[in-house]
């Protein structure tokens, strides 16, 4: 008895699970324009967590504020989202 339920409780948390329905491109597109609306934000592309396999959208900061940083979430569609403080972007001159 204690086995199934354990086992049954295992099937019910990968349902729940937050797993990512969507490729992370697809998902970048989706969001993109509301991050780049937040005051501060720079730039958005998808990257790797510190672990270099796992997936995650990052946002570019100008430089971090509490405010922007309440602002920006901490994941979308099941990616986490990494801040970067990157100072401005500005184009190369030619």
């Amino acid at each position: 008895m204690v086995t199934f339920t354990v086992f049954n409780h295992r099937i019910m948390a990968q349902e729940k699970s937050t797993a990512p329905r969507r490729d992370i491109n697809e998902v970048l597109r989706a969001h993109d324009q509301e991050l780049l609306a937040i005051p501060g934000v720079v730039g958005v592309y998808v990257g790797a967590l510190d672990d270099g396999k796992t997936p995650c959208l990052k946002v570019m900061l100008a430089q971090k504020s509490p405010e922007t940083e309440r602002a920006i979430p901490k994941m979308l569609e099941g990616y986490p989202v990494v801040i970067e403080v990157t100072g401005k972007i500005r184009p190369l001159d030619k």
